[in-house]
């Protein structure tokens, strides 16, 4: 073997196993609490790929060879029947088809008729996609006709109702097309997708500056919102913020320098993302100075002239900041690890001040103010409060745990000549060396024995039982359905409605697949009119995919969903195992899917995960608390081999090791959020502006750790990549922490399994999407009438900040 392959089989190596090396104690700064759900979700204007065109001649098409075979009349799918009686037999086979590959062979060799991508019709051949593409297009432009014509009272009454189909015409081509072109393993279909995205994407920030939509939008609000119904006002004032986000009141020369800034923000936001992932530094030194490193770690190294070399970012950096006992070669790791290019530099500052333009131009102090004027902050202020107030809340505790590493660098150090003060390059080291003793102290075992990928399916489905009467239903899939052979997929059974959602599980490592869990919410749900089916001969020409009649007897298209995680693909016969880390993402994004399954509004611009940016994940975290709750364990933790229960004793041994550094962690994603902020104030545009002088400043002022004497060398914020995806609202993840804390310890934390509890949880906010203000939502969730009050927006802010984590 070539240096550099094992150099890649040492990374491959390490990327699979660096979690087991330190017990989930994760490197600090980290990156990886934003869910990638929520950064496709989110198109902002500041997004935008391609220049905007004034006005509408005529409707684009996709450039691809149609695919006539699509274009023969196909019925809506049958409703899916499950009855109660059949529970047993589908929990059985829901843990059969993770866990045992010759069931799901068999399961899935069930002859059905051919089919295309997630049942859609179309995409039984990659050309399929300019076909769907077209017709939702064609049929887009006439709903735009409408709405821009709709002056009578009768016609107004339409209006929300018209853009939410043209949103739904448009996303329908969207998310599946943005799913396939990162996920699918075949060129032909990601090329496909990626041109049928391009087009209706354009055609999209053309609908954004139509200035006819959003007078008759406008009109309607105006002079019929006081007859909406909540649900309709909701969507009402998000596509009036979109619509003035996308400076649609501007005069027409600053609605061109809107688009050109706009523009440039994209290109350099894109190039600023890449640059940070290309640039690699490498370290050279002596293999006696990495005493301390895995053995099998460092025989894969790239050696030459007596010197080994490898990246100091990525997973081999890590690890040798977690073993490599020499302190200054840590120190040497660590600098090199925290310095951005030149390059990565230049083009961050550029998007900023670029952003800090745009602002200014329709009207805002800063970009934080044009993020978070639509979600729940409101405003910069009322995000400072929160973090201020939040970081006051976690400092002692977060010091507390540090202590713990100095005494442990101490006692590494008795008797030796050299500093007790504790360094950001310590942290991994002695914690790493922490964690190997607390394993020996309490003879630590492996525990994703008791955690098979079937039984942790099992489990999700029983919890989801026993919180809101719903279950995961095994489902055979079509020739032509699903894009990779090993993806499985779940049918969401409700005791009360029936057939609700589709789930595909695509969870196994592939060559070429993006290794970051995610959840993509392929299609959202919508009520479908009477009119809309008559129009469309929905009956016969629909798409294929699922829909059903609700109780009310209206007939909604179902929530689809993909979720994708980056589990080890089990060996011929093996059972796929996961760890405790493994378990806990898994759970993430089964939060994010059990509200896209819950929250079937009748409006798609509303529908589960499309609520405000920084009310996302609370329903993920959540989760997360009831992946480390005893009692959610007993449901299903169960030796894949011997069927013995999880041990208590050693599940709470797994839990504390892995928190050993939570409040820290907690601690520096303040830091960062604080960073965030300053990056996107009124800052930027002041004569002088240096993105690096702003995080040292903030090192200076925030850091836990002793002084460094030479902070002006780190400009960390050159790898600070969310920067562009979550510029001005990365405090998000830290708000739905604290929301979900609080949650747990009110409402769940003494009975987690409570069919009340998960009811509650589920009428007061899964069920509305983003259909209601997270305020008033957590108001009656939390049984706190002062939320009900969105005008103290701040105070509200500053009163979460101060419940800090209590669990």
């Amino acid at each position: 073997m070539q240096p550099a392959a094992r150099s890649q089989t040492a990374l491959r190596i390490l990327s699979r196993q660096r979690l087991s090396l330190t017990a989930t104690i994760r490197p600090l700064p980290t990156q990886n609490y934003i869910c990638n759900d929520c950064r496709r979700r989110y198109r902002s204007i500041a997004s935008l790929r391609y220049p905007l065109r004034q006005g509408i001649t005529s409707t684009p098409s996709v450039d691809l060879p149609s695919n006539n075979s699509a274009e023969s009349t196909s019925p809506l799918p049958p409703p899916i029947q499950h009855g109660a009686t059949g529970a047993h037999h589908d929990d059985a086979l829901l843990r059969a088809i993770f866990d045992d590959p010759s069931t799901f062979a068999s399961f899935n060799s069930v002859r059905k008729p051919e089919t295309g991508l997630f049942q859609n019709r179309f995409l039984n051949h990659p050309n399929g996609f300019a076909q769907f593409a077209n017709i939702c297009l064609q049929r887009a432009q006439k709903v735009v006709e409408r709405v821009s014509a709709a002056t009578k009272p009768a016609e107004q009454y339409k209006v929300i109702r018209d853009l939410d189909l043209l949103s739904d015409l448009l996303c329908r081509v969207l998310d599946l097309a943005d799913f396939v072109r990162n996920t699918h393993p075949e060129p032909a279909f990601v090329q496909a997708a990626d041109l049928a995205f391009t087009n209706v994407y354009e055609y999209m920030n053309v609908l954004n500056t139509t200035t006819e939509l959003y007078d008759s939008l406008k009109r309607t609000m105006d002079e019929r919102g006081y007859q909406l119904k909540e649900d309709e006002r909701s969507v009402g004032r998000t596509l009036l913020a979109d619509f003035e986000k996308s400076g649609i009141n501007l005069p027409q020369s600053s609605k061109q320098k809107f688009i050109s800034l706009s523009s440039d923000i994209a290109r350099l936001g894109r190039d600023f993302v890449n640059a940070a992932a290309e640039h690699s530094p490498m370290i050279s030194t002596h293999a006696q100075h990495l005493q301390g490193m895995e053995q099998w770690t460092l025989k894969n190294l790239r050696q030459s002239d007596g010197k080994v070399y490898f990246p100091v970012r990525g997973p081999l950096g890590q690890h040798a900041l977690q073993t490599v006992s020499n302190h200054t070669l840590r120190y040497d790791i660590y600098m090199a690890r925290n310095r951005a290019s030149r390059r990565q530099i230049d083009l961050l500052e550029q998007m900023l001040r670029a952003r800090g333009e745009l602002a200014q131009l329709v009207g805002r102090p800063s970009y934080a103010a044009v993020a978070v004027g639509d979600k729940m902050a409101q405003t910069p202020e009322a995000v400072k409060n929160f973090l201020e107030s939040m970081m006051k809340r976690v400092e002692p505790m977060a010091k507390k745990e540090l202590e713990k590493l100095r005494t442990q660098k101490r006692l590494h150090k008795m008797g030796k000549q050299a500093s007790t003060e504790l360094y950001p390059w310590d942290q991994d080291y002695y914690s790493h060396s922490l964690v190997k003793i607390q394993k020996k102290m309490i003879k630590d075992q492996d525990i994703s024995e008791y955690f098979s990928l079937g039984t942790v399916m099992q489990g999700l489905s029983r919890l989801f039982t026993r919180l809101f009467g719903v279950r995961f239903v095994p489902a055979p899939t079509a020739p032509g359905e699903i894009w990779n052979g090993d993806v499985r997929r779940l049918d969401v059974i409700s005791e009360e409605e029936g057939h609700i959602a589709v789930v595909y599980c695509d969870l196994f490592q592939r060559q070429g697949k993006n290794p970051n869990p995610a959840h993509f919410t392929v299609r959202c749900s919508r009520a479908l009119d009477e009119d809309e089916i008559v129009e469309y001969d929905l009956i016969k020409k629909g798409d294929g995919m699922a829909t059903a009649v609700n109780e009310d007897g209206v007939l909604y298209q179902l929530p689809t969903i993909a979720l994708i995680c980056d589990f080890a693909t089990p060996r011929g016969y093996q059972t796929p195992l996961l760890s405790l880390r493994e378990v806990n993402t898994l759970f993430h994004e089964m939060g994010h899917a059990i509200h896209s399954i819950l929250g079937r509004t009748r409006f798609h611009e509303v529908a589960g995960t499309r609520c405000a940016t920084d009310f996302a994940e609370f329903p993920s975290v959540l989760m997360e608390y009831f992946a480390q709750s005893p009692e959610v364990m007993k449901l299903f933790a169960r030796h894949h081999r011997t069927d013995a229960p999880l041990p208590m004793d050693l599940f709470k041994n797994k839990l504390l090791l892995s928190s050993m550094l939570d409040h820290t962690e907690t601690y520096y994603q303040i830091m960062w959020s604080i960073l965030d902020q300053e990056l996107h104030s009124e800052k930027v545009l002041k004569r002088g502006f240096s993105s690096s002088q702003i995080y040292q400043d903030l090192e200076s002022e925030y850091s836990l750790f002793d002084p460094l004497m030479d902070v002006q060398d780190v400009s960390w914020q050159g790898y600070f990549t969310h920067l562009f995806g979550y510029g001005g609202f990365y405090y998000s993840y830290m708000l739905d922490k604290c929301i979900a804390d609080k949650v747990w310890n009110k409402v769940f934390k003494e009975n987690p399994l409570s069919r009340k509890a998960g009811e509650r949880y589920k009428e007061t906010v899964l069920q509305w999407g983003g259909a209601r203000s997270p305020w008033k939502c957590l108001a009656e969730l939390l049984q706190k009438p002062y939320f009900h009050n969105t005008e103290i927006a701040e105070l509200n802010m500053k009163t979460i900040g101060k419940w800090g984590l209590e669990a």
